[in-house]
């Protein structure tokens, strides 16, 4: 019998590659580009009801401090920590330090519990003018001159769940369930074409 807690070893597949040109754009046009970013490790960090526990555990295990309501923060070797809910936190960083994230899970308190989820989410990267024309036909929230630098958002791109955030100026990154990855795909290339 093997220990899926020793043994689990995540895949790292491109979830849009079938779309995607050979340097990874889905989309690659003037004020607009779309890249596939094949590389984030996502670990679910569910709180406990003692919000305070849990920001103290946050802090001693990923030097991370939580954010308040849709926004996110840095931690110790790079890793962020998004606000999904009020209780529940995402730890993202490189599939090369998923350890860091996920290596402290037995150390946590009762009332916590983290969810490896690192195979489940691609990623895109969203860069130019025309980011928010496109994505304001399918986005369930007004990304426009809303979702500032060092935001997130847990919204939808159509019927697709997407968590969407900004951690750099002038682009937006957005992860899209690998059940999605051709549903979105076709709503973002159609879309990009007719702008």
């Amino acid at each position: 019998m093997t220990n899926s807690t020793t043994n689990f070893h995540p895949v790292f597949a491109s979830t849009f590659e079938s779309m995607t040109d050979v340097e990874g754009y889905l989309i690659n046009q003037e004020d607009l580009s779309c890249l596939e970013i094949c590389d984030k490790a996502i670990v679910i960090l569910r709180a406990s009801k003692d919000l305070a526990q849990t920001k103290k555990v946050a802090k001693e295990q990923w030097g991370v401090g939580l954010p308040e309501a849709l926004g996110m923060s840095q931690g110790n070797d790079g890793i962020q920590c998004f606000w999904i809910g009020p209780d529940e936190f995402w730890l993202v960083h490189s599939q090369f330090q998923r350890e860091v994230l996920w290596q402290k899970q037995a150390d946590l308190p009762a009332e916590m519990s983290l969810v490896d989820n690192t195979g489940a989410y691609g990623a895109l990267r969203f860069k130019g003018a025309n980011v928010h024309k496109l994505l304001s036909r399918w986005m369930g929230y007004d990304l426009s001159g809303k979702l500032a630098m060092g935001k997130v958002v847990s919204t939808t791109l159509g019927q697709a769940p997407v968590v969407v955030y900004c951690e750099n100026e002038n682009e937006l990154m957005m992860l899209v369930r690998h059940s999605f990855s051709h549903y979105v795909a076709g709503l973002l290339t159609d879309s990009a074409k007719r702008l």
